[in-house]
């Protein structure tokens, strides 16, 4: 072999083994089987079959890399390439992002959702931009489930809320959803939640079905409340400044990928939430469980439009003097154009 021909054929072995070793790094904030767990398997199965097998996805599953907020904090600063977390935890790094997590915006009706959080101008015109002021880019939402409310009474009004410590996400939105019910709101990660549960340092929790049932808080509450609330949300986003760099070729790639995972979660929780609602009583036959009629989710529907101030404050308290006016005026927008798309889907 000549040594031109020797000289190419080492480069491209050369070529071939860093493509082969490239790997990119998916923190979680959920645990193997959980919905963001089926997410990233199927998002690192489409990447490992479009690069040929030159690209690995490693996912790091709860607690692997920390907290909610510190794998947010990883991605931000470009740690790893790719995070999922809730809505719920991510409103000090972009506080429009809670407008996700105001109560009977999206409802509960599933296909509806859905559409509207892989579909929607509002959230990848208007919201993602937000995003990438903290190095973030928004890649897609999924609904994980309805959220159930977890206690050990029946809750059916704001009364029986009173002096009942409910564990919610550490945004503000979801804290001040609990107080406008009546709840004495408890900021926790996941993996403090069981042991709370038991202890009775808090006496109820909300989630979805599947991750109850997971997660084993089923085994530490006496009732779970279907109150057609909202969807839990998770978020899928990578670091903004590796994306712009990446090839189109790899970009088209992760577009593939991530419009394959969104498929598989949602084909995913609303075949598991049923199952493990139906585990939860197997297991639990004197566990009781409580559907709000229309009247009673009418009292806690009217008490959250509050929450709609509440938003547009958080968000505008977030800019400089001179740009919050502004920044209002922009939540308010997102929130009605969110909440019109919402109705236009379920309308269809």
């Amino acid at each position: 072999m000549s040594k031109s021909k020797l000289m190419a054929a080492l480069l491209t072995m050369g070529l071939a083994f860093s493509a082969q070793a490239e790997t990119w790094k998916f923190a979680s904030e959920e645990d193997k089987k959980d919905v963001q767990d089926i997410y990233a398997q199927e998002f690192a199965r489409v990447i490992k079959e479009e690069s040929k097998g030159d690209i690995k996805v490693r996912i790091y599953y709860y607690g692997q890399l920390g907290t909610e907020n510190d794998i947010v904090e990883l991605a931000a600063n470009g740690t790893i390439q790719f995070v999922s977390v809730g809505t719920g935890h991510l409103g000090s790094y972009v506080p429009e992002v809670q407008a996700i997590s105001l109560p009977y915006v999206l409802g509960t009706n599933e296909e509806v959702v859905h559409e509207v959080l892989t579909t929607s101008k509002t959230i990848y015109q208007d919201l993602s931009p937000k995003f990438e002021k903290v190095n973030l880019k928004l890649l897609s939402m999924m609904s994980e489930g309805e959220m159930v409310w977890g206690a050990n009474k029946p809750i059916r009004s704001p009364e029986d809320f009173h002096n009942q410590k409910i564990r919610t996400f550490t945004s503000t939105i979801p804290v001040e959803t609990y107080k406008a019910f009546g709840a004495t709101p408890t900021p926790l990660s996941w993996g403090e939640v069981y042991g709370s549960l038991q202890l009775k340092t808090v006496d109820g929790m909300v989630n979805p079905i599947y991750f109850i049932y997971n997660a084993k808080w089923h085994e530490v509450q006496d009732y779970l409340m279907f109150p057609g609330q909202q969807p839990y949300v998770g978020t899928f986003s990578t670091n903004h400044k590796w994306y712009n760099k990446l090839s189109d070729e790899k970009k088209a790639m992760i577009q593939k990928a991530t419009r394959a995972a969104d498929q598989a979660a949602y084909e995913y929780q609303l075949r598991i939430n049923k199952e493990n609602m139906d585990k939860i009583l197997k297991e639990r036959p004197t566990l009781q469980v409580v559907k709000l009629t229309e009247e009673e989710r009418a009292r806690f529907k009217e008490l959250s439009k509050g929450l709609h101030e509440t938003y547009f404050d958080v968000v505008a308290n977030a800019y400089a003097a001179g740009e919050k006016a502004a920044a209002r005026e922009g939540a308010q927008a997102l929130l009605n154009n969110l909440i019109q798309e919402v109705k236009t889907a379920s309308a269809n």
